[in-house]
């Protein structure tokens, strides 16, 4: 199972796989701009997950990380005021 931002070169995949039977970890992974090198390990689960559900979900929040780091800091939103709770 593959799940990524796209496949144009330098943008992230996330990838979980098998690799016994009920033991998953995730990988995400880099295009390389060079054709023959492929694609290029950025990060991998340090332990298996359960299911391959548990290990898509720690993965993509890894994505995500990365992702936000490459974006930079966003812009601070302005609070909303608070309902009251009666």
């Amino acid at each position: 199972m593959t799940a990524g931002l796209a496949t144009a070169p330098g943008l992230l995949n996330l990838r979980v796989e098998e690799s016994s039977p009920g033991l998953y970890f995730w990988i995400v992974t880099q295009l390389s701009a060079q054709e023959q090198a492929g694609e290029v390990c950025i990060d991998t689960s340090d332990h298996p997950y359960p299911s391959r559900e548990a290990a898509l979900r720690m993965g993509t929040a890894c994505l995500r990380a990365y992702s936000t780091t490459a974006e930079g800091p966003r812009p601070m939103l302005p609070a909303r005021a608070a309902a009251p709770l009666y």
